[in-house]
Parts: C-alpha cells; structure tokens; sequence
C-alpha cells in the first residue's frame, strides 16, 4: 500500500502539554496521537518537539512516497532503518505514530478492528497461521482472529489508586501505590474498583487531590501509611508499588524500605532500584517480591536480554512510545513471554484520549493492563475500549 500524505498535528495532552498527532492518508486515513511520561528512563527512545518533526517531515514523505508497503512490519522496518539507532533522527513519538495510524490504515482495508490485524499480522504468524487453518473458518482471517482471541486469557488490571513522586504534589517519595485485580477484566472488577475509590475518598485525609494520572493525591505520615489504607481490600486484590527510584534523589536505606513493605503484604515492585542496578532487582526477588522493570528495561529487547540474564525480573512494563514502533514493542513481548515473564501494557502520565494501547495489549495478550483510575477523560477512554472489545467478543 502507497502512502500519500504524512500530517504531523500539534495536539495537548492531559498535562496540557503539546504533543503529536500523526495522520496518514492512503486508500483510507489512519491517526494515533502518542502520550509522553514524565517519569522517564534514560534508555528511552528520544522524543521530538512537534515543531522539529514538521521541519522534518516533507524530507521524510519524499523518501516515502517510493515505497509500496506490504504490512505493518515492511513500514516498521522503513522507520526503524530510517530513524537512527534511538530514534533520534526522527523521534520515537513521531515513528509510533505513524507505525500505529498505518496498522490502522491497513486494518480498515480489510475491515478489521486494529487488534484482530496486529493479531493476523503477529501473533498468527507466531501461531503458523497456514491457509488450511484459514480454511476451517471459511478462509476469514477476522473469525480466525477471534477464535484466537476466544482462547487468550483476559487480562488483569493493576490500578495506580494513590500516588506520588514526581507525578504528585505531596509527600510520598514513593510513585504508585497499587490495587493490582486478584480477578479478569470484567463489569463486576470495576463495580469493584468504584467502591474501592468511593471508600478511599471518605477515608483519606483531606485536602484529597488527583495526580497527573488520576490517583488520589494527599499527604501521609510516612511512605508506608497508603499502603495501610490498601490492605482492606486484599481479599480482592493484591498489593504493589512502583517505586520509581531513578526519581528518588535522596539518600534512603532500601533494605528497610523493602523490610517494612514486606511487613505491609506488599508484593509487587516496579522499578524498586535505579535503572541500571540490575543485580540489585535479581537480590529483591529472593525475598518473595514480583520484580518489574519499567526503567531498567524500556521496552527494549536489548535491555531486557540483560535482565535475562542476570534474572532479574518477573514481569515487565510495556511502553510503546519508549521504544517507536509496533513491531519493537512485539519483539520486546515475545522475548519476555518466552522467558516467562508477565507483561503489563501501561498508558504514561501525560495521556491522550486515543485507545490504540488496549488494541495493542489485547492482539499481544497482556497479562495486565495499568490505564489509571476510570475517573478522567484521557483514562476513561483506555477503560471503554477495553470493555467494548471483550463486550464484542462475548456475543
């Protein structure tokens, strides 16, 4: 498929910060707006400001105006060999955008939804999706796609239900104090989490604020009184936190740290050492904790080779805008779900209202998905896309 136009649009997220839109007009248009984190690790695919990825672009369209793309992976391909080794010559924000509003482009063509492509595209070819498997569902390859799907397990959720660090304006050097669902996606988990929001709001003392992502945003005694508040709940849900330790620029005795969250039936940890204290994360796991790395890996398959290697994880976050394409971002989940290691598709601090991260988790069967509280717009989004996919799927 020849792509005729590349429109790069200037557009706020959710911290009221620009960030960029990529629209792309073929025999159909495809869009995908990209979020940005705040919270960032230093091995992160660099991101372009808006106004450098216009300068940018009519060189770019030329060049890509030759070329007549197969699939998703061919163009992906094109960005990757295009974009310098950390996507500095273009942007990561700005090669996610158009790998996503082009999977879209082509989803429309074969009037799929965008998760059943990336599934046809992906994970059937995985799965040696053959033409006489095609066959036995009347050579349809969207009722192969949901058959696929009838057999994936339905992900979980970790809920970021009271925050810090530098997403918040109070006292917690801590970045996440999680709910992480002991259950599936279903209408009856979130029933669960709005009474779990509804209880915290008339216990937690006041002024009660919301952060950059939704949490609920107040001062405590201590790092370790959140997690107080959150052990009423653990006959549903489990416990964890993302540390973020990159951000903690104070000096703090992490032994205690992780003695008293032990103590509080806390059991999952993200990012609970700096990003490249990678012995430090496998030491952490002796002592019974779910290790998770955000920072320390960035959705970078070289960097997640490492933590392999040194055992240092359990389970992983998954950030397609740390790393700029589709096809890296399956690359980096194929190699953590045959490590056996979790996955956990998760939005960023400043969101948009697009939903592609739900279609993306779902094609690539997340264990988990962490979208925030169902409370803001941006969020909110992220939550009705996942329920319309698993209401349609149900039917």
């Amino acid at each position: 498929m020849k792509i005729e136009n590349i429109k790069a649009n200037k557009i706020l997220d959710s911290r009221g910060e620009w960030t960029v839109e990529v629209e792309i007009e073929s025999e159909n248009k495809g869009k995908a707006s990209i979020p940005s984190g705040k919270s960032l690790g230093s091995h992160e695919a660099v991101c372009l400001d808006c106004d450098l990825i216009e300068k940018n672009l009519p060189e770019f369209l030329k060049e890509v105006k030759n070329f007549d793309f197969k699939s998703s992976q061919e163009f992906d391909n094109f960005l990757i060999e295009r974009a310098g080794k950390n996507k500095e010559k273009l942007g990561g924000n700005f090669t996610l955008g158009c790998s996503i509003a082009f999977a879209k482009v082509l989803a429309k063509k074969e009037g799929l939804e965008l998760y059943e492509y990336l599934e046809k595209e992906y994970t059937q070819t995985t799965a040696n999706y053959t033409q006489a498997a095609a066959e036995s569902y009347n050579n349809s390859p969207r009722e192969f796609a949901l058959s696929l799907q009838e057999s994936a397990p339905t992900p979980k959720l970790i809920i970021n239900i009271i925050g810090g660090g530098v997403h918040s304006f109070n006292n917690l050097d801590f970045q996440e104090c999680w709910l992480v669902s002991k259950q599936s996606f279903s209408e009856k988990l979130i029933a669960e989490i709005l009474s779990v929001i509804n209880i915290l709001e008339n216990k937690l003392s006041k002024p009660l604020g919301r952060n950059d992502e939704g949490a609920f945003c107040t001062n405590f005694n201590d790092n370790y009184e959140p997690f107080i508040y959150l052990n009423q709940f653990k006959e549903n849900f489990e416990l964890g936190a993302d540390i973020a330790a990159n951000q903690i620029k104070k000096d703090i005795n992490w032994q205690e740290i992780y003695h008293q969250l032990k103590k509080l039936n806390v059991t999952y940890l993200e990012d609970p050492y700096k990003e490249d204290e990678f012995e430090y994360f496998a030491n952490l796991r002796k002592e019974g904790f779910k290790v998770i790395g955000d920072d320390l890996t960035t959705t970078n398959t070289e960097r997640l080779k490492t933590a392999l290697e040194k055992n240092s994880l359990d389970g992983v976050i998954v950030k397609p805008n740390q790393i700029g394409t589709i096809k890296e971002t399956f690359d980096f989940i194929k190699l953590a779900k045959e490590n056996n290691l979790f996955t956990i598709f998760s939005h960023r601090s400043g969101e948009t209202n697009d939903n592609w991260i739900i279609d993306l988790g779902i094609s690539f069967n997340a264990d988990y998905f962490k979208i925030g509280v169902p409370l803001q717009g941006e969020r909110i989004a992220k939550w009705n896309r996942l329920k319309e996919i698993f209401d349609k799927n149900d039917k």
